[in-house]
């Protein structure tokens, strides 16, 4: 892994159990952490609870008392860079959105709509993994999981995409975007920044529109537009952002 890459915040251990499930705890994470990188560095195929073992120093039957299947692993690890996704656009919108309502005179609604979609931005760099595995997970034709598995990942899917379709429909029942289904539009943003993040991969050979967050930026003013926010309001907060980012975290 380069050595540029972001140290990612840890989830909170558990307080009740004790030692032993603490250390248990730690220890998955370990898995996890490590499944994430091969997923979304080689891809789900190259996977392997022997892989997994491997790379982790330890024996195969120990990865298997965690995981019972490789689609139980995968379908935890998918589930856990959700949740990391989930907890840091909670703990960040909210600061960001008071700080920008000192500047503009804007809708509440439309400020908390922008911001969500910097927030997006700014989590590709914090969160590359996670990142790129919510594409991964989104650009799937068809689920390679067992029911159990798909159903084992779908609450932490479901309760993202609902929040960010929550903001979405108050920025409709503010009447500062046109009304739609929130849920929609949350998947349509997520899939999207998911093929603006890959076509960043091609900035050597298209530097003037590629690379820097500048077209998932350019998809962001797009998209609001597209859902009838005022483009001049847009342009007020975007500024108002970047002048807020100077002094608090975009994404934490």
């Amino acid at each position: 892994m380069p050595s540029s890459m972001p140290v990612r915040p840890v989830p909170p251990a558990p307080l009740e159990g004790g030692r032993v499930a603490r250390n248990r705890w730690r220890r998955s994470q370990a898995f996890l952490s490590a499944g994430l990188r091969i997923v979304t560095e080689e891809g789900i195929e190259a996977l392997t609870m022997a892989r997994l073992a491997a790379e982790l120093d330890t024996a195969v039957g120990a990865v298997y008392r965690y995981y019972a299947s490789k689609d139980e692993l995968v379908a935890a690890i998918e589930a856990n860079a959700i949740d990391q996704l989930h907890r840091s656009h909670d703990r960040s919108i909210d600061p960001v959105v008071a700080e920008v309502l000192e500047q503009v005179s804007e809708a509440a609604a439309l400020v908390r709509l922008v911001v969500l979609g910097r927030w997006f931005c700014a989590a590709a760099e914090r969160f590359p993994e996670e990142v790129r595995l919510l594409q991964l997970v989104s650009a799937r034709r068809s689920s390679s999981l067992t029911p159990a598995a798909a159903a084992g990942l779908l609450p932490s899917t479901m309760s993202f995409v609902s929040s960010i379709a929550a903001t979405i429909d108050g920025a409709a029942e503010a009447g500062v975007v046109l009304t739609g289904s929130g849920l929609a539009r949350a998947i349509l943003w997520l899939t999207a920044f998911g093929g603006v993040f890959v076509a960043d991969d091609l900035e050597r050979y298209v530097p003037e529109v590629l690379g820097g967050g500048r077209l998932v930026r350019q998809l962001n003013l797009d998209l609001l537009a597209g859902w009838g926010a005022s483009v001049e309001a847009v342009a007020r907060i975007e500024s108002a952002v970047d002048a807020v980012a100077g002094s608090l975290a975009l994404v934490q």
